[in-house]
């Protein structure tokens, strides 16, 4: 853990800040600072898709474009952005799975039309996104967006998420209902889908 930053419940830390891209401008950076470059990077990330409806040639939703958003979403931040993590962590599949998850996640995306709504459908990919946790950091933020552009194709609107870090009044819900959805009980993440994404 970077010295001097606070753990937020549910967050993977980062270790260190190898791969740092302001190193020389901000050689001890705070956790402020770097949490508004983030938002900056996801902000224009998000714009790029979210303000209409991506087009499959865009947000083509293959093992590679998956790799690819994450790292426009970090990539002016962190030097590892859209590249899958080379060490296990306390959240997420072994790091010899990723590969094989992610392409059965792509996989799963052309079958689950058949059996669920699409607000459904975006929990089960915000979830299973996340469990894999493919990626040294970001995927909470990353699963999100990818749930919400999935919407956008299919006409929907995006889920309209509240802040989800720190004192997030939502918080605790939301934690409990990635956690259920790890014991196969998507209910309560449906349920908050549901909540946040207008008709």
């Amino acid at each position: 853990m970077v010295k001097g930053w606070t753990l937020r419940e549910g967050e993977t830390p980062y270790p260190d800040l190898d791969g740092f891209k302001h190193t020389k401008k901000y050689p001890q950076p705070s956790r402020n600072l770097v949490d508004e470059m983030e938002e900056e990077n996801v902000r224009k990330a998000t714009l790029k898709y979210l303000a209409s409806v991506p087009s499959a040639k865009k947000a083509p939703f293959t093992y590679e474009w998956l790799l690819r958003l994450h790292r426009e979403m970090y990539g002016d931040v962190w030097d590892w952005a859209g590249q899958t993590r080379t060490q296990n962590t306390q959240i997420g599949v072994d790091k010899h799975q990723i590969v094989p998850e992610l392409a059965a996640l792509v996989h799963d995306l052309q079958e689950w039309p058949q059996y669920f709504d699409p607000i459904e459908m975006a929990a089960r990919l915000h979830h299973k996104a996340v469990q894999i946790h493919p990626f040294k950091n970001g995927n909470g933020r990353w699963s999100r967006l990818l749930a919400n552009i999935w919407l956008k194709q299919q006409g929907r609107n995006p889920t309209e998420w509240p802040s989800i870090t720190g004192e997030s009044p939502i918080r605790d819900d939301y934690l409990k209902a990635v956690r259920a959805a790890d014991n196969l009980d998507y209910e309560p993440l449906i349920a908050l889908h549901r909540k946040f994404t207008k008709a």
